[in-house]
């Protein structure tokens, strides 16, 4: 990989070094011209001085900016051209004959209206859009210290939830759900498309490499990627070299400090003696241990980024590479990577033909630490970390306690990755349009081809020695274990793009075909008892066990898939008032029955720009309005391979003639009828812009009802081989309004203040089990409780109610035992053992009914200040650590709520009871952003920037337990841990950074 990446640098040295050459030649030659000297002052429309504008002579380096007067003076030569720019204005293009002194005025830029949007195969104005589109540009984005780009979008999207449970841990990655739950056992994120390639990984993107993220939400706008877009689209869009003829050198650096937060009050050794060893003297071990204390530490992480860009119109190209080195917050868990990402753009010199290719390899060892934070509330306090007679010098916890030494195992375990990514892609264009009719400036036709794909190769290695202390007590010398996996994507898309402008009238057409195999393969191996420590993992042929005892521990696997389109879309628009826009996807996957492979994704949607209609003209406060419609039916594909063949599995051994046989039979019953879920998605919305676009926004209320769900159904035995079938069954539905809401609060020369507020709704209701063909019960219990005591399923899903519904005893307060009193059906207190199922009830639900954030942008001069804040409320947590460990009846360490909040509960074990269901609603300081900008504009410097965020500072709530926001809300079980206590604590995070642009 090393060589690779040394191969690919030296091939873009050559490259810049040819480019620069070149420029600099070129810009010898115009300096050789005849110069004269241009004065001049800037101002806007008030005739106020604009301080720090651009002026920049055309096809040359001579540039300036204006002063504290608003003035500037550049040489100039005879008969060139000027382009003068300021952010918020529109850049002027101003032609020189022999004027010496000028005054220039600059117009505010309607940003808004006229800013490009990414839509799937293509771009169009803001103004254009028929269809539920949230654009965040770069500067818009999270300040973030990992290479997961998905945590760029937190609290930027109304309707786009971005969960990441475990933040401070460098190897954890977030998950996105748009507009709700939208299927059973299908995936539920979105397709990532980077710069037009779809299947694209959001952690090997480099953030300082983003020009923008675009959101597709509605079904209209993700409905050309067929069934790949139920779940929605993100499309990133990466930065390109620049054109200006001069190369642009950027270097940014960040430190980040992650300072765990222990927001569980677990007893220490003095409160363990105090109300725990009376009972049971002999757990008195003679020290005092905080393990929470002792499995942490400050975690530390400091990215670095290099990027050159340069070029010109016809050719440019940029370079970035990045190396990071993070820690968790945990003794253990690091992750140190680099990578690179180049890009190179060409067009010839008539125009005719465009070349492009990117490539992005990334370089990744990790290792990952077992979740040990429950075990920091269990471990008994008055136990030693250490044993000098151990051979290890750990303490070992005795056999069958469930217990272990959480340091020992974060310090001697091995669980190391290796993960290499290589991602590239080539496109070739052609510009028919000199062909057929080179006359007409108002008609484009363009076609293009492009290849891609995205390889991953990952080998893990996990190691414990013979003196680890689980393995003395089990008799094991060492355990070893190896995997290797790899996977492929690779695509094919050729797209033809045409648009031609008739008076009023404009149209827009594009076709495509797109083909997409994946294949994916891995093997592992493993074995125990070793003569020695010292190979780890890396022979596992030494191991004693697996030949004693006749046993392979291996495996191998592979697998594949294919998915072919055929797609296309007309935009039409007269006079930008009114537009509508069609499109069709016929697309097949090798992933269904052989009768339902391929199927049709048709969308619609109309916009009518009502400001731009005469009666609109008296009312001068409103810039734009324009309402839309749009309905789009897309599919979901992403369940596995194989899942409508038949296929077969081993069960077990058959012994003949003294040699052993694999018995094969049957793995699953066949459905050779198996279909994609289909979302047919309907959406009304409102974009608007109001006084002199200081207030623009969107509204939106969408309707998503997902049919022909996939999931495990019951059928009975006989005639089928299992009780379930993995079929087409059940309707889901979500509803919800949305609203994004930016306002210019204040605009002066010095100081700018703007405030963004999204927020969205979600109502959903599971509305069927069943269909023509197969009857499912009318509920599904979900989220089985770990042990101890066999507590049973936490929520249900049951027909015509919300998804993350809470099925528990409803809780009556506890008998003169201290044991567990709940209400009967009929509404009558009992004691907990004479209830029974039919007594439990809804009792809450995980799902937030509302999300928003608010983020407010200052600037005053150089400085700049950002405060973001996040939330979500209407719905229920289930407070899992009070569950197992806030009660007497617990047989490991407790939380100080046994004692004090619970104290009553003498006797009660962990039943499911609305006794641990409390509001989630939160209110969290997301984060703050301060920052400096210094325009030196010397001979080698142009800017410096330093800033400090500062993330996750408080939360405002009434949850009890650990911080809410680190409770899942996507999925399917939301307001849970899935089922355990299991859990990563939050951590306040301090990064300070610094960039500087050459």
């Amino acid at each position: 990989m090393i060589n690779k990446l040394h191969n690919l640098y030296c091939c873009i040295l050559v490259l810049m070094i040819t480019f620069w050459s070149g420029t600099d030649i070129y810009a010898t030659t115009i300096k050789m011209q005849q110069d004269q000297k241009v004065k001049g002052i800037i101002v806007d429309e008030k005739g106020e001085v604009i301080i720090g504008a651009t002026i920049q002579v055309i096809d040359s380096h001579e540039r300036t900016v204006t002063n504290m007067d608003g003035e500037f003076t550049i040489a100039v030569p005879q008969n060139s051209y000027l382009t003068v720019s300021y952010i918020g204005y529109e850049t002027q293009k101003i032609a020189i004959g022999k004027q010496k002194l000028l005054r220039i005025v600059l117009k505010e830029e309607n940003t808004l209206l006229n800013e490009v949007v990414v839509v799937g195969y293509g771009t169009m104005k803001r103004k254009e859009m028929t269809s539920a589109i949230s654009h965040v540009s770069a500067k818009d984005l999270n300040q973030i210290s990992s290479l997961d780009a998905s945590m760029l979008l937190q609290g930027k999207v109304s309707s786009v939830s971005v969960s990441n449970t475990a933040l401070a841990n460098p190897n954890s990655t977030g998950s996105i759900q748009i507009r709700g739950i939208s299927s059973r056992n299908a995936s539920l994120s979105p397709l990532i498309v980077i710069d037009g390639i779809p299947g694209g990984d959001l952690t090997n993107i480099n953030p300082a490499d983003i020009e923008s993220i675009d959101v597709l939400k509605d079904g209209a706008a993700s409905a050309i990627y067929g069934t790949r877009g139920s779940n929605g689209v993100i499309l990133v869009n990466l930065k390109k070299g620049s054109k200006d003829g001069q190369i642009h050198t950027t270097y940014s650096t960040s430190v980040t400090f992650n300072k765990v937060k222990n927001e569980l009050d677990i007893m220490n050794a003095e409160q363990y003696r105090a109300y725990c060893i009376p009972s049971n003297p002999l757990n008195d071990l003679g020290s005092s241990t905080d393990w929470f204390d002792e499995i942490t530490h400050l975690g530390v992480t400091h990215m670095h980024t290099l990027t050159l860009s340069g070029g010109t119109a016809r050719t440019n190209y940029r370079l970035t590479v990045d190396y990071r080195n993070a820690e968790g917050v945990d003794l253990r868990s690091d992750r140190r990577e680099y990578g690179a990402r180049a890009s190179i753009n060409h067009t010839t010199k008539d125009g005719l033909f465009t070349f492009s290719a990117n490539i992005s390899p990334r370089d990744i060892k990790r290792q990952v630490a077992a979740n040990v934070f429950t075990g920091a509330i269990q471990n008994n306090p008055t136990v030693p970390v250490y044993d000098p007679k151990e051979k290890n010098g750990y303490y070992r916890f005795p056999s069958g306690s469930g217990l272990y030494n959480i340091v020992e195992r974060l310090t001697e375990e091995q669980d190391d990755t290796e993960i290499d990514i290589l991602e590239w892609n080539a496109s070739a264009g052609v510009n028919l349009l000199p062909l057929f009719n080179p006359q007409n400036p108002n008609m484009v036709l363009k076609s293009q081809i492009t290849v891609s794909q995205y390889k991953v190769d990952k080998l893990i290695g996990t190691f414990t020695p013979s003196t680890y202390g689980p393995n003395v007590n089990a008799g094991i010398d060492g355990k070893a274990k190896r995997s290797f996996a790899k996977s492929s994507d690779t695509n094919l898309e050729w797209i033809t793009n045409f648009s031609t402008r008739i008076k009023n009238h404009q149209i827009r057409a594009m076709l495509g075909y797109s083909y997409m195999y994946g294949v994916s393969q891995g093997f592992d191996a493993e074995n125990w008892n070793f003569d020695s420590d010292a190979l780890g993992y890396n022979n596992l042929g030494a191991g004693l066990y697996a030949s004693i005892e006749g046993k392979t521990m291996m495996g191998s696997s592979k697998s594949d898939h294919k998915l072919i389109s055929f797609f296309g879309r007309v935009n039409y628009d007269w006079k930008e008032r009114y537009m509508l826009t069609f499109s069709l996807r016929h697309e097949g996957s090798s992933r269904f029955g052989k009768n339902h492979k391929w199927g049709n994704f048709p969308a619609f949607s109309l916009g009518w720009r009502i400001s731009d209609e005469k009666f609109m003209d008296s009312i001068s406060w409103i810039d734009d309005l324009k309402i839309r419609y749009d309905y789009g039916l897309t599919g979901n594909q992403e369940i596995g391979n194989y899942q409508s063949l038949a296929t077969y599995q081993a069960f077990g051994w058959y012994q003949y003639n003294g040699n052993s046989f694999h018995v094969w039979g049957p793995s699953k019953n066949v459905n050779s009828e198996l279909r994609w879920e289909q979302g047919r998605n309907q959406n009304i919305g409102l974009d608007f812009s109001l006084f002199k676009n200081r207030i623009s926004g969107s509204l939106n209320y969408y309707i998503r009802k997902q049919e022909d769900l996939l999931g495990n159904y019951n059928v009975p035995t006989p005639p089928n081989l299992y009780s379930t079938i993995y079929a087409n069954v059940g309707t889901l539905r979500n509803t919800g309004f949305e609203f994004d809401i930016t306002a210019n609060l204040i605009r002066m020369k010095d100081f700018t203040w703007n405030m963004t507020v999204v927020g969205a709704t979600n109502n959903n209701k599971f509305v069927s089990f069943s269909n023509d063909i197969y009857k499912g019960q009318s509920y599904y219990s979900t989220c089985e409780m770990a042990n101890p005591n066999n507590p049973g399923y936490l929520q249900r899903i049951e027909e015509g109610q919300r998804i993350g519904n809470y099925f528990t005893y409803r809780y009556a307060g506890v008998d003169k035992e201290g044991d567990w009193m709940v209400y009967n059906k009929d509404g009558k207190a009992i004691p907990i053992a004479e209830a029974t199922e039919d007594d439990k009830s809804i009792t809450g639900n995980g799902l937030p009914k509302f999300t928003g954030s608010m983020t407010h942008n200052f600037v005053y001069k150089n400085f700049d200040l950002t405060i973001a804040l996040r939330g979500a409320c209407g719905f229920d947590i289930f407070n899992v650590h009070d569950f197992y460990y806030g009660l007497q009846s617990g047989t490991t360490n407790l939380l100080t709520t046994a004692f004090s909040k619970n104290a009553h509960i003498k006797k009660g074990i962990n039943i499911l009871s609305d006794y641990f269901i409390e509001p989630g609603d939160y209110l969290k300081i997301d984060n703050i952003t301060l920052g400096y900008t210094l325009d030196i504009k010397k001979k080698y410097i142009d800017r410096i920037r330093i800033f400090g965020t500062a993330n996750n500072l408080y939360t405002f709530t009434k949850f009890s337990g650990v911080d809410p926001s680190t409770y899942q809300i996507n999925g399917l079980t939301p307001g849970t841990f899935g089922g355990n206590a299991n859990y990563y604590p939050s951590a306040f995070q301090f990064i300070l950074g610094l960039q500087v642009n050459f």
